[in-house]
């Protein structure tokens, strides 16, 4: 069974914040920070189950080599992406679905 993929307004931003910083920081860096989030978001599609309990029935899973997580949450046969948090800020500022 595939899952519908739902990416919230401050994941978005998220997701925009840290192909703009990857950039800055080498060119192409940026696109290999998206093909690495494609292949996440692919993978979770397929399987939204094999990532961790972060917080209730919210989840979190690792994007690849990139020091990142997804907060996610699963309703019936939509995966609701709630943040694309990097793991080197403070965790209290991580979103989940009750924020």
């Amino acid at each position: 069974m595939t899952y519908n993929l739902e990416i919230r307004s401050l994941a978005a931003l998220e997701t925009i914040e840290a192909f703009d910083w990857y950039e800055q920081q080498q060119s192409g860096l940026g696109l290999d920070f998206l093909s690495a989030l494609d292949t996440f978001y692919n993978q979770l599609t397929q399987n939204p189950f094999v990532h961790s309990f972060y917080s209730g029935n919210v989840r979190q899973g690792i994007v690849g080599k990139f020091p990142y997580v997804i907060v996610y949450e699963i309703w019936d046969k939509t995966i609701v992406v709630y943040s694309v948090f990097m793991t080197r800020r403070d965790p209290e500022k991580k979103k989940s679905g009750d924020h």
